[in-house]
């Protein structure tokens, strides 16, 4: 399951982007950054609101992607 950022409860990576207008092309070549068990960023799209940086973070890790 994913919580992306901004939106309220939890939504299936399939209905996120089916939502977002994702062809199946598209769907099938969306990259996915996990963390253990959770989806932490919709790579390109919305990060998950449990990885968000907030007061309490003591360390970012930055990703570039070209």
């Amino acid at each position: 399951m994913f919580v992306p950022f901004g939106m309220k409860g939890k939504k299936k990576v399939s209905d996120y982007l089916t939502d977002h207008k994702f062809s199946i092309k598209q769907k099938e070549q969306q990259w996915v950054l996990c963390c253990g068990e959770h989806i932490a960023w919709l790579i390109g799209e919305r990060t998950d609101d449990r990885f968000r940086i907030d007061e309490h973070t003591r360390r970012v890790v930055v990703y570039r992607t070209t």
